[in-house]
């Protein structure tokens, strides 16, 4: 089969088109599994502050925080730093009620800054009060030195989920 001038151009941009999709896949592939192993480190790194707090801890979540962290949690009227967070830590000590479920909500990896959203359910306090409390949350996690540390976090009361 003979192909004119236009088909032979055609023909060179498909390929062209072809090769940087295949490209674009290995690229989107390695990303994916960036992201996924960064996921299980940071799951596992929530999964963590969360046992603490039920035990009435906030030593991991310090431990595992950035030099540069900054929080607005609920409850809190304005943004916080480390130095409040390591400071509250001693409050909790003794209050290890707490019962809090945690749902993986979204996760997104851009080099070496990651977010993770997650939904809470608090049914018991640090204190022992039963509760029926949704938190939606975000984290902001920064490789440091080769260790994820949390360097933001955000977090609001919202109503129950429907269905």
């Amino acid at each position: 089969m003979k192909m004119g001038k236009t088909g032979l151009v055609l023909s060179g941009i498909l390929a062209g088109a072809l090769a940087t999709g295949a490209a674009f896949g290995a690229v989107s592939a390695a990303q994916d599994a960036k992201a996924d192993a960064a996921l299980k480190i940071i799951w596992a790194k929530e999964m963590s502050i969360y046992a603490g707090r039920g035990q009435g801890k906030l030593d991991f979540y310090v431990n595992n925080a950035s030099p540069h962290y900054m929080a607005w949690v609920a409850g809190t009227p304005a943004p916080f730093k480390l130095d409040a967070l390591r400071a509250a830590a001693p409050s909790l000590a003794g209050h290890a009620q707490e019962k809090i479920s945690t749902e993986l909500k979204g996760f997104t990896l851009s080099g070496t800054t990651a977010v993770i959203y997650y939904l809470n359910h608090r049914t018991v306090t640090s204190t022992g009060q039963p509760v029926n409390q949704y938190y939606a949350n975000i984290h902001v996690w920064v490789k440091e030195g080769g260790d994820w540390k949390v360097i933001g976090s955000m977090s609001r009361l919202i109503d129950p989920p429907k269905g």
